[in-house]
């Protein structure tokens, strides 16, 4: 499997501001020795030491995955806003053409992970197949909702593809072509939402977004075990800080303490940090990816777990 992040942010689209911009180049440049200006070499290995909030950014688009398979089978995970460059992404595998087709997974139908899909173009395209799977009821009901006169000008019977839904019970197997087995598991959050294990080839994959374990949680977690259990990359919901989630009980979000707790207790490969929250510019964010590596040197240092934060454009093969 291979996996692509599109959109990492949750609630609400956060793009950089020009303003984040300049501070990020008045910093760089404050570092910057004479001897570092010299040549483009000297400039090109300078910027390579720099941390990575200097010189990039973690992104703000909403929760968007690419999931290929071992044949390159298509599957997204979910539908924010990081879904627009997604879909232009594709076009030339037969996408624009009518030709392209696509597994689909929902977690649940909130804003932020559904707001790319009027602005995902191989949806409107004639002969392009979408086989889409969620645990969530009714789910095509809901998402013709957005497209209501009254939210969006463009309406869901102009979405020209084709689109097959498939309700899979919670817990209950599917496949996904000929090498994905998938279930999903409900997870702590207002309105509900499901978290899906992917497996190929005893490799396996889980994608553990707006879901909140508290310290009430934590004392009934092994429940969740068996389904956490060796997975080798669990991407998991981390919005808040630790002070943070104890003061926003019920906000359906989790901290990395808590992820990287999980993650320690079901033998986890790599977990990476998800769903940043949307006021969290990147020199925050580094902070909490610092806070994690700490806590989980100080839980269990001699445990083989990596830790990742999530950004556009990070590609994880497993």
């Amino acid at each position: 499997m291979k996996v692509k992040f599109w959109g990492v942010r949750g609630s609400i689209p956060s793009p950089i501001s020009g303003k984040a911009i300049r501070k990020k180049i008045e910093k760089v440049l404050s570092m910057a020795k004479p001897s570092d200006l010299l040549s483009s070499s000297s400039i090109e290995e300078f910027l390579e030491s720099l941390k990575f909030s200097m010189l990039n950014t973690y992104g703000g688009n909403t929760t968007c995955l690419e999931l290929r398979d071992k044949d390159n089978q298509l599957v997204i995970i979910d539908a924010g806003t990081g879904l627009r460059e997604l879909g232009n992404s594709i076009l030339e595998e037969g996408f624009m053409n009518g030709r392209g087709r696509a597994f689909w997974v929902f977690t649940h139908t909130h804003w932020d992970h559904l707001q790319g899909i009027p602005f995902f173009v191989p949806i409107y395209i004639p002969g392009n197949l979408f086989d889409i799977y969620s645990s969530v009821q009714n789910l095509e009901e809901k998402l013709k909702y957005q497209h209501k006169s009254d939210h969006f000008p463009m309406p869901y019977e102009g979405l020209s593809s084709t689109k097959n839904y498939h309700f899979i019970p919670e817990g209950q197997t599917f496949e996904l072509g000929k090498n994905l087995k998938v279930f999903s598991k409900s997870v702590r959050h207002p309105g509900g939402c499901f978290s899906y294990r992917f497996e190929e080839d005893g490799k396996v994959f889980i994608f553990a977004s707006d879901a909140e374990f508290n310290l009430e949680e934590m004392e009934n977690i092994e429940q969740y075990m068996e389904y956490f259990q060796n997975a080798d990359v669990l991407v998991f919901d981390t919005q808040y800080t630790i002070d943070e989630s104890l003061k926003k009980i019920d906000w359906g979000h989790s901290s990395a303490s808590i992820a990287t707790d999980i993650a320690l207790k079901a033998n986890v490969k790599k977990l990476v940090l998800f769903h940043h929250d949307p006021s969290y510019d990147d020199e925050k964010l580094d902070t909490v990816f610092l806070r994690a590596l700490n806590y989980k040197s100080m839980m269990n240092q001699h445990h083989e777990l990596k830790i990742i934060m999530a950004y556009e454009g990070l590609e994880l093969e497993i």
